[in-house]
């Protein structure tokens, strides 16, 4: 048997109203990829962060390469060469990207000073070994496409050469191509020796590189065994405690009237986009990560501004359109990135989500109806299952799927009939997306058109009444998911049909 790098031990944790760890024990072997893996809210992320020196523990042990720790911080982990990629990623905005590779650890000369050309050097280096030339080092982090910070967190990791590396989510923000380069760097890794924790809810990546694969549920651990040793139905019924199937959704016969139409549209880094989307509909959008999807849902919810061509919500042609302007004509909009772009972390579950229809539970005076706003809130988390004690928790305190049911849950607070959703379902475990696709659905039932964007073909065949390609800025074409196949779609989405 392989040597064992880390064994972790009984590991228990409580937090106010919540048992997130029950007598866990998680080891892992020296030049193996063993997939942590549970729905949102098992206690992945919590047993991540006791590993890093986060949080301790209130019972249990841990030992690194043979040493015993019965306490330990961040600093002491990173010098035992484990390395740490969350799934929230710990970049700062506004430093450049060679800056935040080597924070807390500054290439130096003397006298002491940083040397920043070694640095910025070093950081192409890096960003190399992902095939990432194309990253500007001098560039701030907050002004790369989710996708690219992703891949900065990434190179920031591989340059430390830990010899255990904790990945949460990798692939989350990477389309297809970086995700494959990804994995032969992974694989790469192990052949070296070096460990890798691998969190995913993609059951694909999970069984293409994972040798072992642990289960938690509800702060439980439900299983570890080789992956060859579980299928991928037994795993998903391990995370969830029940048999989920793939649901089929039929195709909506009779829609509604035309609620949002563009025509000719262009911005940064999309060109003569247009597309009509009507009530009663879920139209999806696909393609690689950097088509310009995320850029085109942008410019409609009046974020950034378009080049020219037309917007026109309900037939009425809209112009310098701006987010506020963009609510008030119900559009509401669940953007890629819930941590910087929609919640406001460091406020409450109930503030967070009661933020954009707030008008409606004050007086003629602007006095808040106090029983109304905490009904309303109690109603929407239960309604989406968030997993909290409370609705004034914070919404740093969530797991990134409970975030998302946040996000969602502002937008259903609001008189919307006009709902983007930009890759909703990142992070969020099988139930959750079951749960958002069923929501989107529900939507359309009852009315609404919704726009659905997603880097993940297969997802949008399989959630999609009518489904939009979109390829280098353009769309391509627009297909019938229920006449189309997988291979199809996804030849269009990477430019292998014109």
């Amino acid at each position: 048997m392989a040597e064992t790098v880390l064994e972790m031990r009984n590991v228990d944790k409580q937090f106010p109203g919540v048992h997130a760890l029950k007598n866990v024990s998680f080891d892992v072997r020296k030049g193996e990829i063993h997939a942590l893996v549970g729905q949102n809210g098992a206690g992945k992320s919590t047993l991540l962060k006791i590993l890093a020196g986060i949080y301790h523990p209130d019972k249990g042990t841990i030992k690194i390469n043979n040493t015993e720790f019965s306490r330990w911080t961040p600093h002491q982990v990173m010098n035992k060469g484990i390395s740490f990629i969350y799934q929230e990623l710990n970049l700062f905005q506004n430093l450049t990207v060679s800056q935040n590779l080597f924070i807390g650890r500054e290439l130096t000369q003397f006298p002491g000073l940083i040397n920043k050309n070694e640095m910025r050097a070093r950081a192409k280096t890096a960003l190399a070994r992902l095939d990432a030339t194309d990253i500007d080092v001098d560039i701030l982090v907050k002004d790369l496409s989710a996708a690219k910070q992703q891949i900065v967190a990434i190179a920031k990791a591989l340059d430390q050469n830990p010899s255990l590396l904790v990945l949460d989510e990798p692939t989350s923000r990477l389309g297809l191509e970086d995700s494959n380069k990804l994995f032969v760097i992974l694989e790469k890794m192990r052949s070296n020796g070096i460990s890798i924790i691998y969190v995913s809810h993609r059951l694909n990546e999970i069984y293409r590189i994972s040798n072992r694969i642990t289960v938690l549920r509800d702060g439980n651990l439900i299983k570890t065994d080789d992956a060859k040793s579980i299928s991928p139905r037994q795993l998903v019924q391990y995370m969830v405690g029940e048999d989920v199937q793939m649901k089929k959704y039929s195709r909506k016969k009779n829609l509604g009237n035309l609620l949002l139409e563009t025509e000719a549209l262009s911005g940064s880094g999309f060109d003569n986009v247009t597309f009509q989307l009507h009530a009663g509909e879920v139209l999806g959008l696909v393609g690689a990560v950097g088509a310009g999807k995320t850029e085109m849902v942008r410019v409609i919810f009046g974020i950034d501004p378009s080049k020219s061509g037309v917007i026109k919500i309900k037939g009425e042609k809209v112009q310098n359109i701006q987010p506020q302007k963009a609510i008030g004509r119900g559009i509401a909009l669940c953007p890629e990135d819930r941590k910087y772009q929609g919640l406001i972390l460091d406020h409450t579950i109930r503030e967070n989500i009661t933020l954009s229809g707030l008008n409606r539970f004050c007086s003629s005076l602007g006095l808040v109806n106090k029983k109304k706003e905490k009904q309303t809130v109690g109603d929407l988390v239960e309604k989406l299952k968030v997993a909290t004690p409370s609705i004034n928790k914070n919404a740093k305190e969530l797991s990134g799927g409970n975030q998302q049911k946040v996000v969602l849950a502002k937008w259903l607070c609001t008189e919307s009939q006009i709902f983007i959703f930009d890759e909703p379902t990142v992070g969020v475990d099988v139930q959750g997306k079951s749960e958002i696709y069923d929501l989107m659905h529900e939507l359309a039932n009852n009315g609404a058109g919704v726009l659905f964007v997603t880097s993940d073909t297969e997802e949008g065949l399989q959630v999609s009444d009518r489904l939009l390609v979109m390829y280098k800025g353009s769309i391509i074409t627009e297909l019938d998911p229920h006449q189309t196949n997988l291979e199809e779609a996804s030849l269009f989405s990477m430019g292998g049909i014109s």
